[in-house]
This record gives C-alpha cells, structure tokens and sequence, in this order.
C-alpha cells in the first residue's frame, strides 16, 4: 500500500507539472510558428528537429542507468547503487562523445538537403547547436535516474517545468529580438538544455551524499561491462526510433520541401505534448517495476507491467481521442490562418500511432527489467527503421504525405505482437492474460465513448460549442466506463480513501476555524 500511495502522489504531482507544461507548449508553438515563418520553422524541425526527438533517446538510455539503480535497490545494497551511478556517469560521458562525433560527421550532408540556398549556412549553424543540447541530454541522465530510481519526482517536475516556462520566455522573445530569429531559437535551445544538465547535477550533489562519482574506484568493474552492453542495445533502440521519425522528415523535405516538414514538425509537437501524460505515469510506476526484478518476484513484475500498460493506454485516450476527432478545429483555434498543409491528417495519424504504441508501455519495461534485450532491440530497431524505406516509396509513388505516416500505425501493431512473444519467452508472460487485463478493459472504455461524442461532432455546426460538448460528453462517458470497466478493485478503493482523506482534512479545518 505504500508503495502505491508514493505511485499515486508522484503521478499526481507528474500530472500537475504536465497540464502546466501542456499549456505553455500550446502557447509557445504558434509564437514560435509566427516568428520563423512556416518554411524556417519546417527548417529548423528538419535539421533540429532531432532536439524534439531526443526524449526517445533520452527515455531510453535512462531506462538502462534506472534499470540497474532500481534493482540494487530493491536488494538493499547501497554500494551497488553507487557502483552503478559512477559507471552510468562514466558510460554516458563516452557516448555523448561518441554521438558528438558521429553528428558532426554528418555537417557536410546538410548542403545536400532541399533547402533554400540563402539558409544553409543558418542550418549549418542551427545544426552545432543540436549537438551541443544533444550532449547535455546525454550525459545528464545518469542524475535523471538517480533522481527516478529514488521517485523523488517532485524536484524533477520542477527542473522539467523550469524548462518549459523558459521554453515559453523564448518564443516570446523571438517576437522582438533583432536578427536571424532561427539562429537565435536554436542558440536557446541549447542554452536550456545545458541550464538543465546543470540543475540536475546539482541537485544529485546535494540531496544524494552518499553518492559520489570516484571514476578510478569504479571504472574497472565488472558491471561496466554489464551495463555498456545493455545500454548500447538500448541506446540502438532509441536511435532506430529517431532514425525512423527523422528518416521519414528527410524523406518528405526530398520530395516535398521544407512547408511539409513544417506540418510534419507540428503534428509531432501535438504529439510530445500529450504523450508526456503517459510517459508521466511511466516515470512513477517503472521504479517499483523494476525493484520487482530486484526482490526476484516475477509476479509482482509482471502485475506492475500490466497496470503501467493499461494506465498508459488510458491517459493518452482520454486527450488524444477528442483531439483526433475535433483536429480540424482545434488546429484552426490554435495556428488560425498558418496551418502548413497535411497537419491535421499527419496529427491524427501520429497520436494514433501513440495510442497503440502505449500499449507496449508495460511490456517494453518488463523485458528492460530482466535485461535480456539484445535479440529484442535488434528486432524491433529494424523494424522502426523500415518505416524510411516504406515512407519512401509511398511517396514517391504520390501518395499524400499522411499514408507514410499510416504505416506508421500498421508498423507499430506489428511492433506490438512481437514485443509480446518476447515478453512471453524472456518474462513468462501470457498474451492472453494481456488480451483480458489490458486490451480487453481498454476497448470497452474507449469504443462507447467515442460512439456516444460523435454525434454532437455531426450535428453541432457552431464551433465553439460543439468543441466544448463533444470533449465534454466524451471525459464524462470516459470516466464512467473507465470506473465500471477499466480501473482495478485495489485502485479505485485508494482513489476512495484519498478523496475521504483530503474531504476530512478540508472539514477539519473549516470546524477549527
């Protein structure tokens, strides 16, 4: 029970940071958009746009540095922990070098990329400022997993919130700062990016003493070994994930040039600003998944993986879905009259995407738990980067830009299939106990909800009104069905005694009073 008491106040607190950071990001984006112009801003996404992306590689490497944290602590051996932290930090400084290296191998690609001739020497220059964020991301996730590993995710929240409230002071800026305002959007970028590396060491320095980097104490052994191993394949994971999505923007600025990869770049910020919901409630519940593997109890796992699985479906649902059926409008409200073509289809197909993708949420930790990931990683980095190939030729053959984005979904309910044979031979873990405890909850939930907000999207013709009752009927409809049907027995009783906890302790004061 106390563990799920910390679950719910860090998811909790996770949540109140999202829906602040949420709504900064919905005002930033359009200042942003205004102030680069659609075809600079689709720029900047295509050489820069890596900086949005580096969440997947961010994600996945602090899985790794987590991973080995949470199980040491789940056997109660502190100087394991810090043997970890030293080689994480001592792992992380060498690929960011190696990254750094790699990246700037590809400098002289940029002037072959269909952009106009009078910006390349700007994309070259947005192009080392995305290095340099790209190596603060990289080797700050050592302190991202210390901080997760311990769930002291209210001083993450507001680091992270830090970042979005000076995310939002840049775009306004941009309005009134003289010069190239592309140059100067991606010289802030960095600068916040490395503003958060510094924070976050800092606070590791601080609250953690026990822990400290002595890398002639630690370097040599053993589990260096163990871990570069298991962070290169998952550090191959989450480059297969940026190589797909950015694979894919080259491909259409290719044919279609930079306007498309405007919409393109837009379609994935709507889709990074909701999917921080589930990545939110991930963050909160993985710690005690992976402590499971820690006590060697499989079938605690396996029930965490489950719920992270379903809860993750079911946080992204209860926003995506209204966006995908009110796009149009809400894309309307937001840019008004500088929508890039293609936008609305590529954002409901992208958060589609997510929707299935969330479905792998449990399952994709469980099997970094057992740390048995190299014939997975390897599997499912091929085929996320079959999506360029196919995106290519689907173009190609003239199809609109959104059908690239389609095989996305085909892909990804494929990628799901596959994660579950794995997770059936590494976990022991049953598809059919995920079909009735995940699948099964979740369509019951959503399918009748959305059947039911349908209809005053069809007969509501004023847009401020059907905007308000179709996300209306569908939260109502979502969270009676998701009480009847998706939340489990243990959960909805806490859920009961924290809201006659906090109904008490409002009482309470009042009579004081």
């Amino acid at each position: 029970m106390q563990a799920a008491t910390k679950v719910v106040f860090n998811t909790v607190v996770l949540y109140a940071k999202i829906i602040v950071s949420m709504t900064i990001a919905l005002v930033s984006v359009p200042l942003v958009l205004k102030a680069l112009g659609v075809s600079d801003y689709g720029l900047y996404n295509l050489v820069a746009g890596v900086v949005a992306m580096l969440s997947f590689l961010n994600n996945s490497m602090t899985v790794s540095s987590q991973r080995y944290m949470s199980v040491a602590m789940g056997s109660n051996d502190e100087n394991r922990i810090n043997l970890v932290y030293n080689t994480s930090f001592f792992l992380h400084l060498i690929m960011g070098c190696i990254i750094v290296i790699i990246l700037e191998c590809g400098t002289p690609f940029i002037g072959r990329l269909n952009i106009d001739s009078t910006r390349i020497e700007s994309a070259e220059i947005i192009y080392q400022f995305l290095v340099l964020s790209t190596f603060c991301k990289i080797i700050s996730v050592p302190f991202d997993a210390i901080i997760n590993a311990h769930e002291d995710l209210l001083v993450f929240s507001i680091i992270e919130l830090l970042d979005s409230v000076l995310m939002l002071l840049l775009a306004v800026g941009l309005q009134y700062l003289p010069g190239d305002k592309l140059i100067i959007y991606g010289f802030g970028v960095a600068l916040i990016a490395f503003l958060n590396y510094f924070l976050k060491y800092g606070w590791t320095l601080f609250s953690y003493k026990k822990y400290r980097i002595h890398l002639k104490k630690y370097y040599k052994d053993l589990v260096s070994k163990e871990m570069f191993g298991f962070a290169g394949w998952n550090l191959f994971g989450g480059l297969a994930t940026i190589g797909r999505n950015q694979g894919v923007a080259v491909v259409i600025n290719m044919f279609l040039g930079t306007i498309a990869n405007a919409a393109y770049g837009v379609a994935n910020q709507i889709n990074g600003v909701l999917s921080h919901f589930t990545t939110t409630f991930q963050k909160a519940i993985n710690p005690q998944l992976m402590k499971s593997e820690g006590m060697n109890n499989r079938e605690r796992l396996i029930r965490i993986s489950f719920v992270s699985s379903k809860y993750s479906v079911l946080a992204l649902c209860f926003f995506a879905v209204p966006f995908i059926i009110e796009m149009d409008d809400i894309l309307s409200i937001w840019l008004k009259d500088n929508i890039p073509p293609f936008t609305q289809e590529l954002s409901c197909y992208i958060l589609l995407l997510s929707i299935v993708h969330q479905f792998s949420a449990g399952i994709m930790s469980s099997i970094q738990a057992v740390g048995k990931i190299r014939d997975y990683q390897i599997t499912m980095g091929l085929i996320l980067l079959t999506n360029v190939p196919l995106s290519y030729v689907i173009i190609k053959a003239g199809y609109p830009i959104y059908y690239a984005t389609a095989v996305f979904v085909v892909m990804e309910v494929i990628s799901l299939i596959i994660r579950l044979y794995f997770a059936k031979n590494l976990v022991n873990m049953r598809p059919w106990d995920f079909i009735w405890l995940v699948f099964v909850p979740v369509l019951i939930t959503i399918v009748p909800s959305v059947m039911l907000c349908i209809i005053p999207h069809l007969f509501i013709s004023f847009l401020w009104m059907r905007l308000i009752v179709t996300f209306a009927v569908f939260i109502l409809m979502y969270i009676l069905f998701a009480w009847k049907f998706a939340l489990d027995y243990s959960f909805k009783d806490l859920l009961k005694n924290k809201a006659k906890y906090v109904i008490c302790s409002c009482c309470g004061r009042r009579n004081n009073k």
